[in-house]
This record gives structure tokens, sequence and C-alpha cells, in this order.
């Protein structure tokens, strides 16, 4: 005999109804790139004229990013 378990069922969402921002509206996609290239531009400045103490660690920060980025459209324009 097994015991049926207290726990409820979990049912999994179906993936083709989930859409993203873009597909509904571009004002979205629009934000989070201004807000990407804000950001950007923030750590940009104080790798370049914050605290002499912190500016190693933006300059490491932004080289990670770029480097992430470079590789990931290196693999989008081979892909497709």
């Amino acid at each position: 005999m097994t015991k049926s378990s207290p726990a409820p069922e979990t049912t999994i969402a179906d993936v083709s109804s989930k859409k993203g921002c873009c597909s509904k509206m571009k004002a979205c996609c629009q934000k989070a790139t201004r807000a990407r290239e804000i950001g950007l531009a923030g750590m940009t400045a104080m790798a370049t004229f914050g605290p002499k103490r912190f500016r190693p660690y933006f300059q490491q920060i932004l080289a990670v990013i770029a480097v992430v980025t470079a590789s990931v459209e290196f693999f989008r324009k081979r892909k497709g």
C-alpha cells in the first residue's frame, strides 16, 4: 500500500503560452536598453573619474562585460 503525498500537485506551465515583453510592446525592451546604457556609462565614469580605491574594480567589471558581450555576439552570428 502506498500513501498519497500531502503535497499539492504541481503543474508545468505551457512554455508556448508564455510571451516575452518584446512580442507585446517594444517599449519595455527600449527601457531595458536605455537602463543598460546608463549603467555602463556610470561604470565607465567611475572607472575613469571615480575614487582611486574603486577604479580597478570598475575597470575589471567593464572588461568582463566586454568579453561576455563579444563572445555572445560571436556565437550568435556563428549559429544563425
